[in-house]
């Protein structure tokens, strides 16, 4: 009887490269559960994120939220490592990958791993080219990464952050441990849109075909013909090209070869590959599935009868990849797409225009918060282009010098504020006024640390900001509880954290107290509470109708809105007199001893003792968009009766 073969070898080069990814995504995991200090970001080599990317800037001439260079570069170095070797970043590199292989080895030691063959497995390889129509459509429709709702490697890496569409991504999840348990490679084979687009690639001369045409259609022809049938163009030519031929075109370089003349047809490389490919009947494997794993070549016990290229070279592929990695890593550390590249001026104007960089806005941090800074500059006069680069929160602004000099650009982008962080009693006392010059403050969200940095303490009642170099910051305090020394310790604090629990964020802060005013100043704390009172005005019931002469107004003390708390329902009673057709106007101010509301109305329509009784109602009743009422008990007192 023929004894079983033992074959013990190892491919020590991929499992290398594997334990190793999953050895940093454990580190980054374990760090972030226990370091509250640190924010990992999972994505930061992620090529479908970067192709995503990429397609996105090409098409809207934006590119998806959070993502920078690195990961397009990512995505080309995969794409040229695809059409050059074979799908390398499939093989050694993807967490999904690794995670169903390893499961799927399992499955097939409790023997109920099935390989699906024929019609079926022609079928479901439609599947990921569909995903893959959907994530690129939807991604650059937004310009924000669609494939974060129901990527399961997102999804469990970043515990389901608020980017994951929970639904989506346990359906996918559920849906990729079971299948890959049960049927060989079923998420890379069936469901992978980063696999979808790999083999793409892999038929190059015809993608590159399906561009060369869309290009002579809009560019030579003129026709108006959207992206959309461009990239269903892509991946239906992609699906029947896999499902017909199953191998690549032209290229890789690289090819499992076998010799079979040595073979001795154990088939130990048909069991070993993770793809079940025939690999002891072919003389070159070109399937498409093949990503060059070299496990074959590794376990054949038989020297010569599988090689790459006529040489056992099995370090050869994971080396390519390594050099890959590389060579992307220091492309993306010398080049930048930006977020968004936008210009508005004349051909002319840029010709004599001046470039304004700045770094540190943290408000830049996504596509649509770069939108709304470069509709911002667009309405500075003298500003006629910006880029912004989300990854490094750096803007480059095209100004015209003639107009607007770098001074006047910074205060348009700077936004001051004037918060209340804690409310003081009004019969406290004294608060005292403290004046800084801050540096390292740029934009609104500079101010939320800030104010957050001066909560940090009790004693702190608000802060006032206004532009300079550096920023003029007033602090209002109680002179009891701290000192200028104790808040210049708190604003220069190298982090800060906020939020509770799950949601909680530390993050870094450079602030600087540049100076201190020459005195401290000081107000009671009535004069306070008005200083940070913000009047609320609204017009209501056809009020342009009516002119002065046929209105009344009515006014009403309302000591107890000298509280923050009671001014925040200041809509709600507004929603509420409305019911009244004979209102027209509601005004809360304070210019007196105490705050006040002011009703205008028409004498015609209703009376002072009917509004009267409205506001002093039990209940206020409280109309909504959606048409819905609801009622809420009435906080107000007032100083009437009715």
């Amino acid at each position: 009887m023929m004894k079983k073969i033992r074959n013990k070898r190892v491919n020590y080069y991929r499992l290398a490269i594997q334990y190793t990814i999953t050895a940093l995504l454990g580190y980054m995991l374990i760090r972030w559960i226990f370091d509250s200090g640190y924010t990992p970001d999972f994505e930061t080599y992620c090529p479908i994120g970067g192709m995503q990317s990429l397609s996105s800037y090409l098409a809207i001439n934006s590119l998806a939220c959070s993502m920078s260079s690195m990961q397009i570069i990512m995505g080309i170095m995969l794409g040229v490592g695809v059409l050059l070797i074979s799908k390398l970043f499939c093989s050694y590199i993807c967490p999904i990958g690794i995670f169903t292989e390893w499961l799927g080895r399992l499955g097939s030691r409790f023997k109920v791993r099935y390989t699906i063959t024929g019609v079926a497995d022609s079928v479901l390889r439609s599947l990921k080219y569909i995903l893959l129509f959907i994530t690129f459509y939807f991604t650059v429709s937004s310009s924000e990464l669609f494939c974060r709702q129901f990527d399961p490697y997102y999804a469990v890496m970043t515990g389901f952050s608020k980017d994951v569409n929970v639904y989506y991504a346990l359906i996918t999840i559920a849906i990729t441990v079971f299948g890959s348990f049960f049927i060989r490679q079923f998420w890379c084979k069936y469901l992978c849109p980063l696999g979808a687009a790999a083999n793409i690639f892999a038929f190059a001369p015809v993608f590159i075909a399906i561009l060369l045409i869309y290009w002579l259609l809009v560019s030579v022809a003129g026709i108006q013909l959207h992206w959309f049938w461009l990239l269903g163009a892509v991946c239906l030519a992609g699906l029947i090209l896999e499902v017909c031929r199953r191998q690549g075109m032209y290229f890789p370089l690289l090819r499992i070869n076998r010799n079979p003349e040595i073979c001795t047809n154990c088939k130990i490389c048909d069991k070993v590959c993770p793809y079940a490919l025939p690999v002891s009947t072919s003389e070159s494997v070109r399937h498409i599935d093949c990503h060059m794993c070299v496990d074959c070549v590794v376990k054949c016990p038989e020297k010569g009868a599988l090689t790459i290229n006529r040489r056992r070279w099995t370090w050869l592929p994971a080396s390519i990849l390594l050099v890959l990695i590389i060579a992307g890593m220091l492309i993306a550390a010398r080049w930048e797409l930006p977020t968004i590249n936008v210009r508005w001026g004349s051909a002319e104007q840029f010709e004599t225009a001046a470039i304004y960089e700045q770094e540190g806005l943290k408000d830049i941090k996504c596509f649509g918060s770069a939108s709304s800074f470069a509709t911002q500059m667009q309405k500075v006069e003298g500003v006629i282009g910006v880029q912004a680069f989300a990854k490094r929160y750096a803007v480059k602004i095209w100004y015209d010098p003639a107009v607007i000099d770098p001074h006047a650009i910074r205060e348009a982008i700077f936004a001051p504020v004037n918060w209340m962080l804690a409310e003081p009693s009004p019969d406290m006392g004294q608060i005292a006024v403290a004046e800084l010059g801050i540096d390292k403050f740029f934009d609104s969200q500079d101010a939320f640390l800030l104010s957050e940095l001066l909560v940090t303490e009790p004693g702190v009642f608000g802060m006032e900001t206004s532009f300079g170099e550096p920023v003029h910051t007033f602090v209002y305090y109680d002179p009891q509880l701290l000192d200028l020394t104790r808040i210049k310790a708190m604003i220069e604090a190298p982090s800060v954290t906020y939020g509770e629990g799950e949601e909680a964020t530390t993050q870094k802060t450079e602030f600087k107290v540049a100076y201190t005013g020459p005195q401290i100043r000081f107000m009671s704390a009535v004069d306070y509470l008005k200083k940070a009172f913000k009047p609320y005005s609204v017009r209501f019931n056809e009020s342009e109708k009516y002119n002065s002469a046929q209105t009344a107004t009515i006014e009403m003390p309302v000591a107890e809105a000298m509280r923050g708390e009671l001014q925040r329902w200041f809509p709600f009673l507004m929603s509420h007199v409305s019911n009244d057709d004979g209102v027209i106007g509601f005004l809360a101010e304070w210019t007196g001893e105490v705050p006040f509301v002011r009703l205008t109305y028409v004498p015609s329509l209703t009376t002072p003792e009917k509004i009267k009784s409205l506001v002093l109602a039990p209940k206020l009743s409280v109309h909504y968009p959606d048409g819905s009422v609801r009622e809420f008990d009435n906080p107000f007192t007032f100083s009437i009766k009715p």
